[in-house]
């Protein structure tokens, strides 16, 4: 998550660092990309990265290779990037925000999801699979039971807005599910 990586560690933590690189360095550590190598590094919240941290970030996609802070060769690296974000990229672009020849560069093959407002279809779909997954997730606590919901409560679901998405939607089945008392969440 690039919005959760102090800006101080973003280097570090994509990039890996060397013993004695800051006062806290003890060992040497591999980043993201590193430990990534060979497979896929999932970059979620990429518009969140600061300026700096995106030249850095455009020279590892560029050049294939990393620097470790504290460190003067370069590693190869074979990372396939997959990056998801909440802002339009070409809005940031255009603002100044976002580095266009780093877009340009991840910008390979984009989805565009649009929000779950301008999708009503995929509400009943979700819904099911998201229950499923919070009476999964419940099964074991003790005294849960498995819960339904009531066509009332369906019809409330899909019509609301959900202007914070799935994460939203989720969370409101989740606290629907912690308190309601029998099977069923009307």
């Amino acid at each position: 998550n690039c919005g959760a990586i102090p800006g101080e560690l973003i280097e570090s933590e994509l990039f890996g660092h060397e013993k004695g690189a800051f006062t806290d360095a003890k060992q040497p550590r591999k980043g993201y990309f590193e430990a990534a190598d060979g497979g896929t590094l999932f970059l979620d919240e990429l518009g969140e990265l600061p300026g700096p941290a995106q030249v850095k970030l455009l020279r590892a996609v560029q050049e294939g290779e990393v620097v470790r802070l504290g460190a003067t060769k370069p590693l190869k690296v074979d990372v396939r990037i997959i990056a998801a974000t909440n802002r339009t990229l070409t809005e940031e672009i255009a603002a100044g925000k976002f580095r266009e020849d780093l877009f340009y560069r991840l910008a390979v093959a984009v989805l565009k999801i649009p929000p779950l407002r301008e999708r009503p279809g995929d509400l009943g779909v979700l819904v099911d699979h998201l229950l499923d997954h919070v009476n999964r997730e419940a099964a074991a606590e003790p005294g849960y039971r498995e819960k339904k919901l009531s066509a009332g409560a369906r019809n409330l679901l899909v019509a609301h807005a959900w202007p914070g998405n799935v994460r939203e939607l989720l969370n409101t089945l989740t606290r629907a599910a912690i308190w309601s008392d029998g099977a069923a969440i009307s």
